[in-house]
């Protein structure tokens, strides 16, 4: 992915050997334990929610110039900032103050490597015989690293306290001067502090595991395993990118609210594939904000690495090599590679997150042109969590500022096989863990009313998106405190679904001020329910400016986003949306209005009624008129050779000479070469016609694409008003 692999004079060069398949297998086996090791150290040590609960960090070893060699399952995006982070400490400290056995160097600066400041990072160079061979390194997000989280700050430097590439380890231990300082800009120390330790001790853990895997296997073994394993990657993935069509595939989504206005910022993808090499474009996505939505290059790198991973290298060891065939385009002072000092505070969950969900739908989209490997393809994962930050003090007397963890119980994209799943956490995190009750209640004054999975919140389709569990909650031993929102996907549905499915809920957040509910609890009744509880109802936006007010009084409720669908949801067997609707994933008006399928209350199935109902709605769809009539298509009974898939309702077939994108049920749509979207009968949708949990800002439209021989659904679009429609699958024949 467009980087330098250059040598450099302190690297150590060697013979590299003929490795036998066991030996090779083996070491490297053993270098992916090391990491996962390194997990389990940071995680037995630190006392931080955030690394104990949510996983939010990983870990890894590193090439001497920076390439990946082996990552953790945590959060994905870590992993290539740790790889950004070792480039700069190469490039800002090799020379003064130099690099020695012992030494670990830090680094939160968001222009250096770190996704925001929040994200420290923690990196050793390890040594044989005076020469660097490798790095090792850890990076976990901080609950407080000074400075302001919201759309206040205007410059990075506002946002914490900014750590450039920073030798704070000499001989194998902290410089207490330079920790202390670091400290004293936090206002959870003792939290940092512990989460310090566990980098050191992560850090030791491994040097000293890869040096016993030196001895015993020897250091040109050793490395010739490291650059086998990264090359192994590189071939697969370039041997998997001959097999798919050359083509562009295109994405883009928006992020709402800029924390000033309501204003929305496109993050625009489009993927170019030509034999074994893809081009990454986004040039399309919009300038950088003046608050903290931006992610800076490397930010940009994370999640397209975070994206690639589980689609194209589902079965391969996840390293550099996976990411060679890709070369990154951005423009500067874009709001995916901003220009410093913008603000970046809101990190992975601004653009960035987008970015993880672009890549997904472009390589998706890629990926289901194939019967090989259309199973690997997934509808958009969610729209991404909105942060909740309570403020002020806690339970214990002491003052608080950290966040919850519930925003990570969302259901994942739907596949062409199978449901996404409920709840799915977050892609990027394959090895999630979801905090329970009792740990969070410990770390938070809050109690809980309910934990429970929110109908309607999984994107509709033939295969369905996972369901997002919701919360609702009341402050405990406490009187008040205050409280801040970020986030995104509340009137830009971001989690969308692929070939005819729907997106999934937006984002919800909500308080009950004055609520009856301390009245039911002293009366003996906990309500489970939103609908038991009463009170002056605040609905809020993406993001507030200033922290709000949160009583003893309120209910605090949360309905996060879910990921996508895929297919046509009335194409959706009428059993398993019956069996959704008894299971409260789906509810009864939206079995009807979605699905097309009519239960009673019970959730007993009307085969009739949904028969009936879903006739209806076919001869609807074949009302609407398209963009474009078809001129000189080939009759929808004519033989054809089938080229590539577009999901699995519809292909491209070359009839007499030339190639067209044909519907599952023969009618031919439009020519291969053109926008297959101003053929296809077309119609406008509300928000409710997506779903109940859907909010469509006032400058987005969503439309229906359908076929007109069957009224099948083959495509849902969120664009603005009035722009063309996307040309999301340019096939070149």
């Amino acid at each position: 992915m467009d980087d330098a692999r250059t040598p450099d004079a302190e690297t150590y060069s060697y013979d590299r050997p003929e490795v036998d398949p066991v030996t090779f297998e083996v070491v490297r086996h053993r270098l992916v334990s090391i990491s996962e090791e390194q997990a389990a150290t940071l995680s037995a040590i630190s006392g931080s929610p955030l690394v104990s609960d949510a996983t939010d960090f990983n870990t890894g070893i590193y090439r001497a110039n920076g390439e990946i060699v082996t990552l953790g399952k945590n959060v994905l995006y870590h992993a290539a900032s740790v790889a950004e982070m070792v480039k700069h400490i190469i490039a800002d400290c090799e020379q003064e103050p130099g690099f020695s056995p012992g030494d670990m160097f830090m680094v939160n600066h968001p222009y250096k490597g770190a996704l925001h400041p929040p994200d420290i990072g923690l990196v050793a160079p390890v040594f044989h015989a005076g020469k660097r061979i490798c790095w090792i390194g850890v990076c976990a997000h901080q609950i407080s690293v000074g400075g302001q989280f919201g759309p206040q700050a205007r410059d990075v430097r506002e946002e914490g306290l900014l750590i450039p590439p920073m030798k704070v380890v000499e001989n194998g231990a902290f410089r207490h001067d330079i920790l202390n300082m670091v400290l004293e800009n936090s206002m959870a120390p003792m939290n940092m502090a512990l989460d310090f330790r566990g980098f050191l001790a992560s850090n030791r853990i491994a040097q000293q595991r890869l040096e016993a895997t030196i001895d015993q296997y020897g250091i040109d073994t050793v490395l010739a395993v490291m650059d086998g394993s990264i090359e192994l990657s590189e071939s697969a993935v370039r041997a998997r990118l001959v097999e798919l069509p050359d083509g562009v595939y295109r994405s883009q989504t928006y992020l709402d609210h800029d924390g000033l206005e309501n204003k929305l910022y496109v993050i625009g993808l489009e993927m170019t594939k030509q034999h074994d090499r893809v081009v990454l474009d986004f040039s399309g996505s919009s300038d950088q904000a003046p608050t903290f939505l931006n992610c800076t290059r490397s930010g940009l790198h994370a999640g397209i690495r975070a994206g690639m991973l589980p689609v194209v290298a589902y079965d391969l060891p996840w390293n550099e090599g996976v990411f060679r065939p890709f070369e990154v385009v951005a423009r500067q002072g874009s709001i995916v590679n901003a220009d410093y000092p913008a603000p970046v505070g809101q990190g992975p969950i601004g653009a960035m997150w987008l970015v993880e969900s672009v890549v997904t739908e472009a390589l998706s989209k890629m990926m289901s042109t194939s019967v090989k490997y259309i199973g690997e393809a997934q509808a958009m994962p969610n729209g991404g969590p909105d942060t909740f930050v309570l403020i002020g003090r806690n339970q214990y007397g002491e003052r608080n500022s950290g966040q919850t963890l519930d925003q990570a119980h969302v259901g994942g994209g739907a596949y062409v096989h199978r449901d996404g799943l409920s709840p799915q956490g977050h892609r990027h995190i394959p090895a999630i863990r979801l905090q329970n009750i009792e740990r969070a209640e410990n770390n938070s004054p809050m109690m809980y009313l309910y934990r429970r999975f929110i109908p309607d919140t999984a994107g509709p389709g033939r295969r369905r998106g996972g369901a997002s569990v919701g919360h609702g909650y009341i402050l405990h031993d406490t009187e008040r405190m205050n409280f801040r929102l970020a986030g995104h996907c509340y009137e830009a549905p971001s989690g969308l679904g692929l070939h005819g499915g729907y997106p999934g809920a937006c984002n919800t957040r909500r308080l009950h001020k004055d609520s009856n509910v301390r009245d039911l609890i002293g009366r003996g009744h906990m309500p489970r329910t939103p609908e038991e509880i009463t009170g002056e109802l605040t609905h809020y936006p993406a993001k507030i400016g200033r922290p709000e007010i949160f009583t003893a009084r309120d209910v605090h409720e949360n309905a996060p986003s879910a990921g996508g669908g895929w297919g046509d949801p009335i194409e959706r067997p009428p059993a398993e949306v019956a069996a959704d609707v008894r299971g409260n994933f789906v509810s009864q008006a939206a079995a009807e209005r979605l699905y097309g399928v009519i239960v009673d209350r019970n959730g007993t199935l009307d085969e009739r009624r949904t028969e009936a109902r879903r006739k209806a709605m076919r001869a609807e769809r074949l009302s609407w008129q398209p963009e474009h009539r078809l001129a000189g298509a080939p009759p929808d009974d004519a033989k054809g050779v089938e080229l590539a898939l577009m999901g699995d309702g519809a292909a491209f077939h070359r009839i007499e000479g030339t190639a067209w994108l044909r519907c599952g049920c023969g009618h031919v749509l439009s020519p291969a070469d053109e926008n297959w979207k101003r053929y296809l009968p077309r119609s406008p949708a509300e928000a409710a016609d997506l779903g109940p949990r859907i909010t469509l800002h006032e400058e987005l439209e969503a439309i229906r694409y359908a076929c007109g021989g069957c009224g099948r659904l083959h495509g849902v679009e969120v664009k603005r008003k009035g722009e063309e429609p996307l040309f999301d699958c340019e096939i070149r024949f």
